[in-house]
């Protein structure tokens, strides 16, 4: 077996965990279908890679360019999940419930499995699903432009086309955070002479960045950044697994999950999932997918989860903090509380109440006026904290 360890330190990048802590890739040159390669790189590093954005896409690019691998597998497979996503995968850019807004015409999100794709309707600003293959208009999202950042591009193409263009020359396709920009991409649709397509009732469409897909990272990451190549993923029979191809530049393919293949590792030892659950259900996910909600019992690891928590889609983070009666705070690997990291007032509790703790994501501080049925995102260790 060779282990080729190519200790990337990735520095900045559009919405890139990685941008304020370190992540480090390995390429493993040995041969293992989707599954084995999931098993190891979860008992030797902690996950199959999960890529953010195009920065750490460049990385692998460059990595298996470098160790002269032809494919690897990568993290991504096809699930059950078919979440609406955008394609902007910055975390950054969305605050707190922003990535969820919508704005559906009445029956919609009822169609067939091929409608996973969205148009916003010219007429109204409401959003319609629609089969990606399908040619219409579209709007990017210029993330160097404060004054105009929708750009309406009159030429029709699908949506992989469209996004594929949009992150040439702009940002990405747009993402719709609030009404109000709802409301400000429609105006851009209204203002423009171009010529765009018309449905069956005359309202001109263009495609948003709203996509829905089925395809999951196996460490539970939301990310939505995706390099298919051109006409991937093509489903074809059994080919639930996605790998980087060497000779495409990069690009993904879909292949049948049991062809041996080199593959991607990618070592973290907090993992921030952005799903959300409640501190159970978050402590469960952990212990089966990693190895328990993260413990935070030094100012070094409290850097490192302030940092995380960053890139949390809800305003606090479930850690693995806990108090029950008769018992002062204590973590789930076994500690009590010594170092802290309270905000003002939150370390009191009633002595026989039981309460869990969660760090806020914007501020790095814990909190305990939460309940356990809250949903949070939640952030999970890889390796034992109580040490």
């Amino acid at each position: 077996m060779t282990l080729l360890l190519f200790a990337i330190l990735l520095v900045s990048g559009l919405g890139s965990l990685s941008s304020s802590v370190p992540r480090q890739f390995h390429v493993v040159k040995e041969n293992k279908n989707w599954t084995e390669a999931q098993q190891y790189c979860r008992q030797k590093f902690t996950d199959l890679a999960t890529i953010d954005d195009m920065t750490e896409m460049e990385k692998v690019k460059s990595m298996i360019h470098e160790a002269g691998v032809g494919n690897a597998w990568i993290g991504l497979k096809h699930g059950n999940s078919n979440k609406w996503q955008w394609s902007l995968a910055d975390r950054e850019f969305y605050r707190e419930n922003e990535s969820e807004f919508r704005n559906w015409a009445s029956n919609q999100r009822k169609g067939g499995a091929e409608e996973e794709c969205v148009a916003m309707k010219q007429a109204n600003g409401k959003w319609c699903d629609d089969k990606c293959s399908e040619c219409l208009p579209f709007i990017c999202y210029d993330g160097g432009n404060s004054t105009h950042p929708y750009v309406l591009v009159t030429e029709e193409k699908n949506w992989a086309d469209a996004q594929r263009y949009c992150r040439e020359n702009h940002t990405d396709l747009a993402s719709v955070r609030n009404q109000t920009e709802n409301d400000k991409i429609k105006k851009v649709m209204a203002g423009s002479h171009g010529e765009g397509t018309s449905n069956n009732n005359g309202n001109r469409e263009a495609w948003i960045g709203l996509f829905r897909d089925a395809w999951e990272w196996s460490d539970g990451s939301s990310s939505s950044f995706r390099y298919w190549g051109t006409g991937e993923p093509n489903y074809g029979t059994g080919e639930f697994c996605a790998e980087t191809l060497n000779a495409s530049r990069g690009r993904w393919n879909d292949a049948s999950c049991h062809h041996p293949r080199s593959f991607i590792c990618y070592e973290d030892k907090l993992v921030l999932v952005r799903d959300n659950k409640t501190w159970l259900e978050a402590l469960q996910y952990c212990r089966e997918n990693h190895v328990d909600l993260v413990s935070v019992t030094s100012e070094r690891v409290q850097r490192r989860v302030s940092e995380r928590a960053k890139g949390a889609s809800t305003a606090h983070v479930w850690l693995g903090l806990r108090h029950a009666c008769g018992l002062s705070w204590f973590w789930v690997c076994g500690e009590t509380v010594c170092y802290n990291h309270w905000a003002p007032g939150q370390e009191q509790v009633e002595s026989c109440k039981h309460r869990v703790g969660a760090v806020e994501s914007v501020g790095g501080q814990w909190v305990s006026n939460l309940t356990e049925t809250d949903k949070l995102n939640f952030i999970c260790s890889t390796k034992e904290e109580c040490d």
